[in-house]
């Protein structure tokens, strides 16, 4: 669920007020949007009771291809192009490296591959829309037109819905990447523009302490600039020495540690890669304020000691 679609919120604070805002309204700019002080902030500054979303209709089609793109300089540009030629419709940019991609198309993995391997990114792309025949039309054009200006090298565009479900099922079979356990998983955001360098960064760096025994997977939001990154490197004890190579690679990147899943207990020692100080300071000021017994999820995102500094 995207944070657009909560309009209200209702959450019981630590002394047991209850803060009712549940808020029906789509612009409502009267004074503070107290909704944000809850969202993401894992139920330490007060626990969410009820919410207010914003429900959009069903979408009346929905097209889907898979393609192949062989330099990473052309998917910003790829990216780009379909944003503009679906006029907003873009649901999904869901990029694939390639070992990625084998690894979920070969067997014991169910999916087969609907496009040859040997390039070095496939890509899932998704467009929802009103009108099925219309909609159709300008997918399969946009797309030709990616083709025709070498964005793409290869594409299969699903004509029914068991082929929209086979190709969406290889970007979701994260499963497969047991078969390099033990694993350690990642969930990172970046700038687009950094994205290349800051993976092979990590693969460098992965190889040079663990050698052929590591394996890296690697598949995103792109659109979102967020990437999942799985690395296996056959010792169950190696987490700590894979998260300084994988959160140390984003410093000096704009990158965030936490794209999606939150800072909890595992990645507090790594805040301060995403945030400045003066943030850090005010987020601890509000913890303060708002729970100054330090009774709501204690230890998440900062350690006791400094929660009741």
């Amino acid at each position: 669920m995207r944070v657009e679609m909560v309009l209200g919120l209702e959450a019981v604070l630590a002394d047991g007020t209850v803060v009712s805002s549940l808020n029906r309204l789509l612009k409502n700019n009267a004074g503070y949007d107290l909704k944000q002080l809850f969202i993401g902030t894992e139920g330490t500054l007060g626990v969410v009771t009820r919410a207010v979303l914003r429900l959009r209709p069903k979408p009346g089609s929905t097209a889907v291809a898979l393609v192949a793109v062989d330099s990473f300089s052309a998917l910003p540009r790829l990216l780009r192009h379909v944003e503009c030629g679906f006029s907003g419709a873009l649901s999904a940019f869901e990029v694939m490296w390639e070992d990625f991609y084998r690894l979920v198309t070969t067997p014991p993995a169910k999916g087969r591959a609907p496009i040859a391997y040997g390039h070095a990114y496939y890509v899932l792309i998704e467009q929802l829309g009103a009108d099925e025949e219309s909609d159709v039309a300008v997918f399969e054009r946009v797309l030709g037109t990616a083709l025709e200006e070498e964005l793409i090298a290869d594409a299969v565009i699903a004509k029914s819905q068991a082929e929209r479900s086979a190709i969406w099922s290889l970007r979701d079979d994260v499963a497969q990447c047991m078969r390099n356990a033990p694993i350690f998983t990642f969930d990172v955001s970046l700038p687009i523009v950094e994205m290349e360098t800051y993976v092979a960064d990590v693969r460098s760096r992965l190889s040079g302490a663990w050698g052929e025994k590591m394996s890296l997977m690697t598949f995103g939001h792109m659109g979102d600039c967020n990437l999942h990154l799985i690395v296996g490197v056959g010792d169950s004890e190696a987490r700590h020495a894979v998260e300084a190579i994988i959160y140390g690679a984003l410093e000096g990147r704009s990158g965030s540690v936490s794209a999606e899943h939150g800072i909890g207990l595992e990645k507090r020692s790594y805040l301060p890669l995403s945030r400045s100080d003066t943030e850090i300071a005010l987020m601890r000021q509000l913890k303060r304020a708002l729970d100054p017994r330090n009774i709501l999820n204690p230890g998440k995102v900062f350690e006791v000691s400094e929660q009741s500094t």
